[in-house]
């Protein structure tokens, strides 16, 4: 019983541990998408040029490899964000909304 508890309290911390940093990557992603250029052609929900970050957020929810996927189509965007490793805060910044 006492390793189940033991389990569930891990877990449990876990899964607040990694719930910050996905936050903190989507707090860092908005000022990516501001500094990057990207809301020339996108918006967060209304359709632009590009689709909203609503409707590409909806269309990936609850896809295991969602943010692999925008990642590689976001570094290679127009050119992606600079520096090149941003890509993955933008991509947190896109699938929270």
């Amino acid at each position: 019983m006492k390793s189940k508890l033991y389990l569930a309290v891990i877990g449990s911390s876990l899964g607040l541990f990694f719930g910050n940093a996905q936050a903190q990557d989507a707090k860092a992603g908005e000022g990516v998408v501001k500094s990057s250029g990207c809301l020339k052609c996108h918006s967060v929900s209304a359709e632009k040029d590009g689709p909203s970050y609503k409707s590409v957020a909806a269309k990936y929810k609850g896809q295991a490899d969602a943010a692999a996927k925008l990642e590689k189509f976001v570094a290679g965007h127009h050119g992606g964000p600079k520096p090149k490793d941003k890509s993955k805060d933008a991509v947190a910044y896109i699938l929270s909304r």
